[in-house]
């Protein structure tokens, strides 16, 4: 019997956008007659406005019933996603890495063949579209402001590692640098300082954001930085809140690696994470075992029982994690059990 899968259309037209800083590379596919044309606009409102009038030349006016694929791009997406999703458009953000592992062995790039092999994928893929809202206001401020800060960081560590290598070598040296350098340092600290007080008062004048964050910061050991990691990158708690799917974007679940008899590797995590996210988490893992008394037992005890350090560790992270989620699911704050 011959197993063939028929596609569900649900929408009449499917359009792949390709985005750069200043163009937008656009392919309509007319889902019913299975045409497919293209366009290149700039990517600002002008543009946005052009692109409308030509996907309405082709029968559509930016409704309901189109789907727009794209890939995940930055900030160069945001307005355009804005634009979309203000005329009731649905959307669809992708990893470039998912649009292009689904095609398969590909020759040739260019934007306009991007553009249009993202609309194939969305044209095939329309039943499993994950649809994008209109991002809170003040998560995107957050979202700003947590790279900016990431930023500071890596530059301040640049400047204080390079000096105190250079220290080692020859003082002297190392001491005239660091003079001259001294203005920098402590103008990035006192932007740092400024950059976490700015995300502390977005949190605080944001009812519910605030009740978020002190849920999230109830539980023992998961600090400031990792509560707002966790409340932007799951916006607000609206995706993602299921203990598995988080740990896996945390890159902190473990996965089998095996195929017949002879390969097999002791299951660990992946490397498709969002890794500042992790980062943040496996600090506060540290933490978690060096000054919280229950989860270093329960490190202790998966050591004692033939675990990695670096496997039990990973325990501790997902504990916090499972934390993190039941507390919101719940909505009151984490309670420490009282050991009898």
């Amino acid at each position: 019997m011959e197993n063939t899968q028929i596609k569900q259309i649900q929408y009449p037209h499917v359009v792949g956008i390709d985005i750069s800083k200043m163009s937008i590379d656009v392919a309509i596919i007319d889902t019913n007659a299975l045409k497919t044309n293209t366009a290149l606009f700039s990517n600002d409102s002008e543009g946005f406005q052009k692109m409308k009038k030509w996907i309405k030349q082709h029968g559509n006016d930016c409704g309901e019933n189109i789907l727009f694929c794209m890939e995940h791009t930055g900030i160069y997406t945001r307005n355009i996603v804005k634009y979309l999703l203000k005329r009731g458009c649905k959307v669809w953000l992708e990893s470039s890495l998912h649009i292009k592992r689904s095609m398969g062995l590909v020759r040739g790039k260019s934007d306009k063949i991007d553009a249009e092999r993202i609309a194939k994928f969305a044209f095939d893929h329309q039943r499993d579209a994950k649809l994008v809202k209109l991002s809170h206001p003040t998560l995107n401020r957050l979202k700003d402001l947590m790279k900016t800060r990431v930023r500071l960081q890596k530059s301040l560590l640049s400047q204080s590692v390079a000096i105190s290598e250079l220290t080692k070598v020859d003082k002297k040296a190392g001491g005239e640098i660091e003079r001259m350098s001294r203005d920098a340092i402590s103008g990035l600290k006192k932007s740092l300082a400024k950059v976490e007080a700015k995300m502390e008062e977005l949190v605080s004048i944001d009812k519910e954001l605030r009740a978020l964050y002190e849920l999230v910061t109830s539980v023992k050991s998961v600090g400031k930085v990792l509560a707002v990691d966790l409340i932007v990158y799951t916006e607000g708690f609206t995706r993602m809140l299921d203990n598995r799917k988080l740990a896996c974007y945390c890159g902190v679940a473990p996965f089998e690696y095996r195929s017949g008899t002879s390969v097999y590797a002791t299951p660990g995590t992946s490397s498709f994470a969002n890794k500042q996210l992790k980062h943040h988490l496996h600090m506060c893992a540290m933490n978690a075992v060096k000054c919280h008394k229950e989860l270093r037992d329960y490190y202790m005890r998966k050591t004692e029982n033939g675990k990695s350090k670096m496997s039990a560790l990973n325990a501790v992270r997902n504990k916090l994690l499972h934390r993190v989620v039941a507390v919101v699911k719940r909505g009151t704050p984490y309670v420490e059990k009282i050991e009898k």
